[in-house]
C-alpha cells in the first residue's frame, strides 16, 4: 500500500517554488498574523497563460504569485521545519500527491512523479494509496478546485483593472481584499479549510 507520513524535514520546501492564490495568502494573514505579505511573495514568469493556477497580468506580463525563497528554500522554512504548517498553502498539503479531476467530477489521487525517490516520507509498493490518505486529499481537492475557480475570478478582475500595474504591494492588497470576501462566503457554506 502507498503510504505517507511527513517527516517534517523540509526537503520538498527546498526543491520546488510554491504557487499561491489569494486564499492561501489569507490563511497566512488571518491565522499567522503575516500582515506584511509583500515581503513573503514574489512573481514568477509564466510562459503559459492557461496554466494552473491562473497567472496574473503584472506590468503587462503573465506571472504566477509564489512564496519567496530564503536560504535555498521556502521563506517559511526555519531550521528544517515549516513555520506555517497548520495553515500552509493547499498546494503544500498535497505533496507528495496530486489530484486529477475527471470529466465526471470524480477526483482521483495519484503519487506525484517528482516525489518518487525524493520524498523521505513516501512509501510505495504496487498497491493503492491508503484510503484514509486518499479520502483526506479528495476532501482538500474539492476545496482547492473551488478556491481555484474563485482565484480565476480574482485574476480576471485584476487583469482587466490593474494588469499594467507594477506594484507588488498593490497586488497583495487587492488579493487580500478579495480573499476576505471569498473567505466569508466559504465560511458561510462550511467549505473553509484552515
Amino acid at each position: 500500500m502507498v503510504s505517507f507520513r511527513c517527516r517534517l524535514d523540509g526537503s520538498c520546501c527546498r526543491k520546488f517554488w510554491i504557487p499561491v492564490i489569494h486564499l492561501d495568502l489569507w490563511r497566512l494573514y488571518y491565522y499567522g498574523d503575516y500582515y506584511d505579505l509583500e515581503n513573503y511573495v514574489r512573481l514568477i514568469e509564466c510562459s503559459d497563460p492557461s496554466s494552473d493556477p491562473k497567472p496574473l497580468l503584472f506590468n503587462s506580463e503573465y506571472k504566477h504569485l509564489a512564496l519567496t525563497e530564503h536560504n535555498n528554500g521556502c521563506v517559511f522554512l526555519e531550521n528544517g521545519k515549516c513555520k506555517v504548517h497548520p495553515y500552509k498553502p493547499l498546494v503544500c498539503r498535497f505533496y507528495p500527491f496530486v489530484y486529477v479531476e475527471k470529466e465526471s467530477g470524480e477526483i482521483e489521487i495519484e503519487v506525484n512523479e517528482k516525489a518518487v525517490g525524493e520524498c523521505p516520507g513516501l512509501l510505495i509498493d504496487d498497491k493503492p494509496i491508503e484510503p484514509v490518505i486518499a479520502d483526506y486529499l479528495k476532501k482538500i481537492a474539492k476545496i482547492r478546485i473551488l478556491e481555484l475557480k474563485l482565484w480565476s475570478r480574482v485574476v480576471e478582475d485584476w487583469n482587466r483593472e490593474h494588469g499594467r500595474s507594477s506594484s507588488l504591494s498593490k497586488l497583495v492588497d487587492y488579493v487580500l481584499i478579495r480573499a476576505r470576501e471569498d473567505f466569508k462566503e466559504l465560511i458561510s457554506k462550511k467549505l473553509w479549510i484552515t
